[in-house]
């Protein structure tokens, strides 16, 4: 705005004919200063007075050409009068050109406001990517317009919304160091154009400080921060839109020595009388609000710590979520990590982080790797949230998850170290814990868990691959007994139909009558089951007393006779035990132990070359003996 000002006091010097002026003056001239002009004035974000001034540079360049085509100057004079003028009206062009991207960028981001505006009930991920258009709108029309006050607290309020609190804080603090260049500049006739007449000059924010070593890989210029007096300096020039978001973004990213002092800072300066009223009217219920919610953070943050040092883990998990719901709608903490609204920033990325580390010392996994999905989710490159996760997976046995953890801990490890420049450039990087800071030890403890998890995913494969073939092994030997039973039982059945409980109670019967009490009904029968009579035992007596012979056979006939029924007799008893025997030897045989069969050939108990010959007196007696 001052240098549109004094380009338009130029203006009102100049000649209008180039009879009265040379090159330093005349329409030349006011061609040349119109389109500076024009120039400051996109460059502070009035497009139209910028519009308007490009027009009239153009039609003042045409209009001298045509008057110094006419005019008696010499050769030399002309051409560079005709080159002065060709160059004005080739930036007046690209002025334009520059004011249409500016409106085209500036209608995107009103219709994507609007858009946002009329669809509150919208997704997250639909309301997170209408913020990034829209960031990227307003950065496009930043380009142009550079010194637009109203922009920079558009993309602040953008960058607010994406919660990265990170990026918010850098850019309000690189506006400060370029608006600390115009210090002392305000003075005689452009003093009423010093947008912050009651602040002194700044002593300890330098102006280049975001400019030096631009290409320091170690001091990235994304990652740099101001000290805290050079805070002070730099809340005393932001506009009063972005104060509240600036201060919320030092204590979301753990700045809190730097917010303390900021908002004191700003708090003495509205309340002295001195001052009341330079920078309009700042309300400072917000601050007291925002300082109110530094204490309490810092103090709840502290005694989570103190409580995890003692070992006292569910206490302290219990703080850490307490201090979660400060910039919340709740007071009550979800115990599901991923149903909370999080604020965002480096603050709760890290109480997320503590809340896993004491849920894996109580043993509750599961809930740890949703803490640390948490503070990923803020944070994708947080390496210290990618680590636990992957020891919770291990925990948990779930060894895929756990080796993909590994791999890309050691992926973005080996990326930084490979080009450190390009480490800290992402969005997506985290500003305190990179992968560029990692330790040997520490790379290398990662890539020992990494094989370990490696061994266990192989082991669980084979565990469960001969799981997988003992269930199958077991559902065929269950088949193959089942169906070998029901044969073996349906084929007896079919070809001795006699042998079973019928031959038995006969027997049985024939026993009752040959044990049962003698009597006149009841036969003597030899071992034969034949039915002759057996010799009395009164014949025997009369034989042996040497009494009268009876007629018939001689003497030796009598002794032969005897000897065989005593023959006899014994064959008779040992054919009984013999039956005995038997009626034993046809108990019920258990079932074979078929939990190792796996086909017929083994069941039957021959070799798998055997013949059908052999077969068939395999199922014979395999029939006779079940």
């Amino acid at each position: 705005e001052g240098a549109a000002d004094d380009c338009h006091r130029a203006l009102q010097c100049t000649v209008a004919m180039p009879a009265t002026g040379g090159l330093d003056s005349g329409p030349v001239f006011r061609s040349k200063i119109s389109c500076r002009m024009a120039r400051a004035l996109l460059k502070a974000g009035n497009v139209w007075e910028a519009d308007k001034a490009f027009d009239s540079a153009i039609g003042s360049a045409k209009e001298a050409l045509q008057l110094v085509a006419q005019s008696n100057a010499g050769a030399e004079e002309t051409r560079a009068a005709e080159k002065i003028l060709n160059q004005s009206i080739t930036d007046a062009t690209l002025g334009l050109s520059d004011v249409k991207r500016y409106r085209d960028a500036l209608d995107g981001a009103t219709k994507i406001t609007a858009d946002n505006a009329n669809n509150k009930g919208m997704s997250v991920a639909a309301d997170r990517r209408n913020s990034v258009q829209l960031l990227m709108f307003i950065n496009s029309a930043l380009m142009v317009s550079p010194g637009s006050m109203e922009l920079h607290e558009r993309r602040v309020n953008a960058l607010a919304s994406l919660k990265r609190w990170a990026e918010l804080g850098n850019h309000c603090e690189r506006l400060a160091a370029e608006i600390v260049k115009t210090d002392g500049i305000f003075t005689d006739d452009l003093a009423p154009l010093n947008p912050f007449p009651d602040i002194k000059a700044a002593t300890s924010l330098k102006p280049d400080f975001f400019e030096r070593n631009p290409d320091n890989a170690a001091d990235p210029v994304a990652l740099r921060i101001l000290s805290p007096k050079a805070v002070c300096d730099a809340v005393m020039r932001l506009p009063n839109g972005i104060l509240p978001l600036y201060l919320r973004s030092l204590r979301l990213e753990e700045r809190y020595t730097e917010a303390a002092k900021a908002g004191a800072s700003i708090e003495m300066h509205v309340n002295n009388s001195k001052h009341r009223g330079t920078r309009g009217i700042v309300p400072l219920a917000w601050l007291s609000n925002e300082r109110d919610k530094l204490r309490r953070t810092m103090s709840w943050k502290e005694r989570g710590d103190t409580l995890f040092r003692n070992g006292d883990y569910e206490r302290a998990a219990t703080k850490y979520a307490a201090c979660l719901t400060i910039d919340g709608d709740v007071s009550q903490y979800n115990q599901n990590a991923l149903e909370n609204d999080d604020a965002g920033g480096r603050l709760h990325a890290v109480l997320h982080c503590n809340r896993a580390a004491c849920l894996m010392a109580l043993k509750r996994y599961r809930e740890a790797v949703k803490e640390c999905t948490a503070s990923l989710r803020i944070h994708t490159h947080y390496m210290k949230a990618i680590l636990r996760r992957g020891r919770c997976f291990v925990m948990l046995r779930q060894f895929n998850e756990a080796v993909a953890e590994y791999e890309r801990y050691i992926r973005l490890v080996d990326e930084a170290r490979k080009s450190p420049n390009s480490a800290g450039s992402s969005n997506a990087a985290c500003t305190f814990d990179r992968p560029i800071d990692i330790t040997d030890a520490e790379y290398l403890k990662a890539k020992q868990e990494l094989a370990d998890a490696r061994k266990s995913t192989d082991a669980a494969a084979n565990n469960a691959w001969k799981q997988n073939q003992s269930q199958k092994k077991a559902k065929q030997q269950q088949s193959c007994k089942d169906s070998n039973i029901g044969k073996a039982a349906a084929k007896s059945t079919a070809k001795h139909p006699q042998e079973g409980p019928g031959r038995d109670n006969a027997y049985a019967h024939k026993q009752q009558e040959q044990a049962g009490p003698g009597g006149a009904n009841q036969r003597d029968r030899d071992g034969f089951g034949g039915t002759a009579r057996k010799k009395t035992a009164t014949k025997k007596k009369e034989f042996s007393r040497g009494g009268n012979m009876p007629e018939g056979p001689s003497g030796n006939d009598g002794i032969q006779n005897q000897q065989k029924q005593q023959q006899q007799h014994q064959k008779q008893e040992k054919r009984q035990r013999q039956h005995q025997k038997q009626q034993q030897q046809r108990k019920p045989t258990p079932p074979p132990n078929l939990e190792n069969v796996h086909c017929h050939y083994e069941v039957l108990g021959i070799a798998r070359t055997a013949l059908i010959s052999d077969i068939k007196k395999a199922y014979h007696k395999m029939c006779l003996k079940y």
